[in-house]
């Protein structure tokens, strides 16, 4: 026997998705020849040593399995061809192999569509692809087809090589594993047939059936799990509920979704809840699931009192209760939700406006504020009039070049209106900050107060810690309680917009309302993405209109700008009704910067280079697909008339 190294480009990736990276079933592999054998095995090793073999699954096995990143460095050390990952079937997740599906580095139509909204890659050969899904299709294999197509779900190892294909990069899936589609269950019953799929019939005949737990635990434990946790463990607790509530517990796994930053909509979320337990050949996730992780993040049982507890109990006299009852009647005509600008912005304890540099967010805040101020409606909605305190602590000179701009521009004289500025940049980590802030409410009677940004007044703090940024929330809080005023918060998108504001995802969480303000080629809105007490969804789109404040002492004009109403513009989220990937969006971005200086005749090279400039480079012996991706991603967006490609050579935005 020999032993045959394969092709730089084949070497161990130095990435793979979340969800995967995490599972403790890698191995580390290398191509060899086997006597008689016209192609080399790949054959799988344990990382300390020695090739897997026996029956998998084993407990000897699964000791000796380790994360990728142990793999990885295994792989390196030991100098092996690349990584694999045992498939065992309490993962819950099936692998998709295509053979012989490339032509000329594409591969067949078919595949691309069936796995366009997961993790897809090109396996060692270059000449197949490999998907990964949640789910289970059993472990059958076909070569009955245009291409060879295999399944794997409770057994065997499949290689993974990081050469992810095109449109898993178009669509942003690098990291996505998604469950399985229907389309996907379909080809697989076609190119199956009615075969059985091979599966070990043993933990099938042994399903953990409910336990009965009641809904307050449920809730209890759900209240310590995060719901931004990776994608597979947010999987599993919606399947733990929908298996341990027989179908009935929804509510549960959508009030703890809608929490977290990637709570992808009430519709969207049903689908997937629909979809579990319809695959009868996988083992169900059960309560004990959703039992080891809350325990695991610190949840503790309440107590209970016993009998002789009970029976001592006696009216108070002089103590109020805990709990006081309100009668129906009272209850259901209390007043309803105040708002400051009805429908957009409530009377509560903190709103959270954000969106990118650039974005508008700083004149669109101003521009609520100003109806606020002046009690005037705001785009048709009624605001009720309160002295506004706007800490500006990002800059005084713009903010004061803002208010005067908004002055002339409305024909109003300030002195009029109350509106106060404090020209600093106060520390709400520090209480004693904070403290100040809050008297200076209470003197002045403030309905709102704003600070301008919230990374500017938590300095030094760490943006996505739990503890930093907790304690800057408390003191908002805080300022709340004691005044009464609503405590708005301009803060910026993160690197990836579609998880939100930037850092601890704990804030969207304490938000009362959360303002998403997006700039893009088409223009700028502000969307309502979170109403705690109403509806949220609505979009309002805007321009920024420059407006002459005077003259330095050079003789060089001074200008800002003002908002002016405007369409909502064609968003991210909204071309062709379809979800952008990371390429399209990049796209829309470099696109809305030309288009501030033109809009009509933009050079599609320069785009393109400058998409490129923005992106990492591909790693040692990986093909560099940025050219490829950047021009696919803009005629697509040209396919959903966002923009007007002229002779492949211009851009014109489309309003």
């Amino acid at each position: 026997m020999q032993t045959s190294k394969t092709p730089a480009r084949v070497r161990a990736p130095h990435h793979a998705p979340t969800d995967l990276a995490k599972l403790p079933g890698w191995l580390i592999w290398r191509f060899e020849h086997i006597d008689g054998e016209a192609k080399p095995r790949k054959v799988p090793y344990y990382a300390a040593g020695g090739k897997r073999h026996g029956v998998q699954g084993r407990p000897e096995d699964r000791a000796a399995l380790v994360t990728f990143e142990d793999a990885h460095q295994a792989a390196e050390r030991r100098d092996f061809d690349g990584v694999g990952l045992a498939i065992l079937p309490d993962f819950g997740i099936t692998a998709l192999d295509f053979d012989h599906c490339m032509v000329d580095g594409t591969p067949h139509l078919d595949v691309e569509r069936l796995v366009a909204d997961t993790y897809a890659e090109v396996s060692p050969s270059g000449q197949g692809v490999r998907a990964f899904y949640v789910g289970n299709l059993g472990n059958n294999k076909s070569h009955d087809g245009p291409f060879g197509f295999e399944v794997f779900s409770s057994k065997g190892f499949v290689t993974v090589t990081g050469q992810r294909l095109d449109i898993t990069e178009l669509l942003g899936t690098s990291d996505t594993v998604a469950p399985l589609t229907d389309e996907v269950r379909a080809y697989a019953e076609k190119r199956f047939g009615s075969r059985k799929a091979e599966n070990d019939s043993d933990w099938l005949n042994s399903i953990e059936p409910p336990r009965g737990l009641a809904e307050g635990e449920l809730s209890a434990r759900l209240e310590v799990l995060d719901p931004d946790m990776g994608h597979s463990d947010w999987l599993a607790v919606g399947m733990a509920l929908h298996h341990e509530t027989q179908g009935e517990g929804f509510q549960h796994w959508d009030l703890w979704s809608s929490k977290g930053t990637k709570y992808p909509g009430e519709d969207t979320l049903l689908k997937r809840w629909e979809s579990f337990g319809r695959d009868e050949t996988r083992r169900p996730v059960t309560a004990g699931t959703l039992i080891k992780m809350s325990d695991a993040a610190g949840y503790a049982a309440p107590s209970v009192a016993g009998a002789a507890e009970f029976e001592a109990m006696t009216m108070p006299d002089d103590k109020p209760l805990k709990f006081n009852p309100i009668d129906a009647h009272d209850f259901a005509n209390r007043n309803p939700p105040s708002w400051l600008v009805k429908g957009v912005l409530p009377k509560a304890g903190l709103i959270v406006v954000y969106g990118e540099s650039g974005s508008g967010k700083s004149f669109l805040a101003l521009d609520l504020c100003m109806a606020i101020a002046q009690g005037h409606p705001w785009r048709s909605h009624r605001a009720k009039q309160g002295t506004v305190l706007y800490v500006a602590a990002e800059g005084g000179g713009g903010f004061r070049n803002r208010l005067a701009a908004f002055g002339q521009h409305h024909g109003v004289d300030l002195k009029t209106i109350p509106f106060k500025v404090i020209d600093a940049a106060p520390n709400m980590l520090e209480k004693g900050d904070a403290a100040e802030i809050g008297k200076t409410a209470l003197a002045f009677g403030v309905s709102v107060v704003v600070l301008d940004t919230f990374a500017q007044v938590t300095p030094g703090g760490n943006e996505n810690s739990g503890e930093d940024m907790g304690k800057a929330l408390h003191h908002c809080n805080r300022i709340h309680a004691a005044t009464g005023a609503t405590v708005i918060l301009i803060h910026h998108s993160g690197k990836d917009k579609a998880k939100g504001a930037r850092g601890w995802s704990g804030l969207r969480a304490a938000a009362d309302a959360e303002l998403e303000v997006v700039r893009m080629a088409t223009g700028r809105a502000v969307r309502i993405t979170k109403q705690k007490d109403g509806e949220d969804g609505a979009e309002f789109g805007f321009d920024l209109q420059v407006v002459q404040v005077g003259i330095d002492e050079d003789g060089d004009p001074i200008s800002s700008c003002v908002t002016i109403e405007a369409d909502v513009p064609v968003t991210a989220g909204a071309i062709a009704g379809r979800k952008l990937g990371k390429w399209e969006r990049l796209a829309m971005d470099v696109i809305a910067e030309f288009s501030q200086a033109q809009t009509t005749g933009i050079e599609l090279d320069q785009v393109l280079d400058e998409m490129i400039r923005r992106t990492d480079p591909p790693g040692p012996g990986e093909r560099d697909s940025r050219k490829y991706l950047s021009k696919r991603a803009v005629n697509r967006l040209a396919e959903d008339c966002a923009l007007y490609l002229e002779d492949d050579n211009t851009i014109t935005v489309m309003g």
